[in-house]
């Protein structure tokens, strides 16, 4: 049997992938497999294939868009977040109007500074928004705290149970009543920090 590619010459082998008759002057050995160079160059075209996210990086647009609750969030593929926002601005909307309010126009803010950084950054360009800032100062206060998830979990377990109960009639839950669960828990998480920063 002759090579494919140059019938003259009698083959020696054969391509692991299309199975062609190579004469050894054809023959692309990698790994001790061997190759024609059509599908050689068929496997490093597909290899180097990226795979790219559609994410939006527009910011005036996320901004706009991230007047409705989840939506900025979305737009910038950030679709686990979309759900926690929904989430905290329906928690917000029960709790009270204006606590509402503040986070209605956080969220597009937050989207806004996210796709800025994510544009700037497909330029090489990296900037520090006042988002980063604000999540690099919780964690400054928050960050000697042991087991944050563990914590977190229980609280929000707490609470879904509370406004479940609620929701059944067992008894009711005012939302004014739980201003003080939260300035509660904002001193229990100051005095873990204060006592676990003496330890160390």
């Amino acid at each position: 049997m002759n090579c494919t590619y140059h019938s003259e010459v009698e083959s020696g082998a054969f391509c692991t992938q299309c199975g062609h008759p190579l004469c050894p002057n054809c023959v692309r050995t990698v790994r001790n497999s061997v190759y024609c160079e059509d599908c050689l160059a068929a496997s490093v075209k597909k290899s180097t294939a990226t795979t790219q996210t559609v994410t939006g990086n527009d910011p005036e647009t996320a901004f706009v868009l991230g007047l409705i609750p989840g939506v900025g969030a979305i737009y910038n593929g950030e679709y686990f977040k979309a759900a926690i926002h929904v989430l905290i601005f329906g928690l917000l909307t029960s709790l009270g109007f204006l606590m509402a309010v503040a986070f209605y126009f956080y969220m597009p803010f937050e989207a806004y500074y996210t796709a800025k950084k994510r544009k700037l950054q497909a330029q090489g360009v990296h900037i520090v928004t006042p988002i980063d800032q604000f999540y690099e100062q919780l964690n400054e206060h928050a960050g000697g705290i042991r087991n944050k998830e563990f914590w977190g979990g229980i609280g929000l377990v707490v609470l879904g149970s509370l406004y479940l109960m609620n929701t059944y009639g067992v008894f009711t839950v005012h939302a004014a009543a739980l201003w003080p669960c939260v300035l509660i828990a904002v001193g229990v998480v100051l005095l873990l920090r204060s006592r676990e920063t003496k330890s160390q």
